[in-house]
């Protein structure tokens, strides 16, 4: 039976965007007029979790076309993670590479980092047990300067303050690994490259542009999470008229 709806669902709202939980429930009651308002709210919910549909904001869904982003943990990436899991445990964190940053823009970079951010009251002592590593160049929150002139390889980590809520996930660091990796949504890695022009400043302009063209047309983005963690980075209204001004398709009806 659940196959049949989907397929229904899939055809109804096929190339219409968005539409709100409203409408939504008014289709799956006119195929079920005696569904209870219970039962509506779990079969919506079921139907966001295996993927028919996507939650892009707070009660507006989209049928599914779009994949989840994923990244590559590499091997690298996963001994540095060891460190601060080890020696931190329980502690808040998030690490990524801007080689990830190449999946979405023009000009593929020549160099790239990684990014460790942690709880803001433990950020010098895991700049420390970081600095204890001769293979490391590691960096405290640097500014543009340092950035521009000396972080320019692979080898270099740049430790920075956790904001509170930001949007991370665990990913599994191999495929059926038990052991684990919390790394940025990509929620996060676009509202952070469009905040941060210090950390982010080979990725601006027109490549900023492209690197959320491609995030957009490729990718499912739930739009809550990214405006509300663009609310944390004091950054809502600026986000909001830059994906009106330059996305006006993709975002058209949601950002309201």
């Amino acid at each position: 039976m659940s196959k049949i709806i989907d397929r229904q669902i899939s055809k109804h709202f096929k190339g219409k965007g968005h539409f709100n939980r409203d409408t939504l429930s008014s289709f799956l009651t006119d195929l079920d007029p005696e569904i209870t308002e219970s039962v509506l709210t779990w079969r919506i919910h079921d139907l966001v979790k295996r993927k028919v549909i996507d939650q892009v904001k707070m009660g507006i869904y989209t049928i599914s076309d779009k994949v989840a982003y994923q990244p590559f943990v590499s091997d690298k990436l996963a001994r540095l993670s060891k460190i601060v899991a080890k020696e931190f445990d329980e502690l808040d964190y998030c690490l990524w590479s801007t080689e990830w940053l190449n999946d979405f823009t023009r000009h593929q970079l020549g160099t790239f980092f990684y990014i460790l951010e942690v709880e803001k009251d433990f950020v010098e002592e895991v700049f420390n047990a970081y600095s204890e590593s001769k293979q490391y160049r590691v960096y405290l929150d640097p500014k543009e300067d340092i950035m521009e002139r000396y972080v320019e390889s692979e080898i270099s980590i740049i430790i920075k303050p956790l904001i509170t809520r930001s949007p991370i996930q665990k990913i599994a660091i191999k495929e059926k690994s038990k052991d684990k990796v919390y790394v940025p949504t990509l929620e996060k890695i676009l509202i952070d490259v469009y905040s941060d022009t210090v950390t982010f400043y080979a990725i601006q302009g027109s490549e900023m542009d492209t690197l959320f063209e491609n995030a957009l047309k490729r990718y499912q983005i739930n739009f809550t999470k990214l405006i509300s963690y663009a609310r944390r980075r004091n950054k809502e209204e600026q986000i909001k008229s830059y994906l009106e001004n330059n996305f006006g398709d993709f975002v058209k009806d949601i950002l309201e």
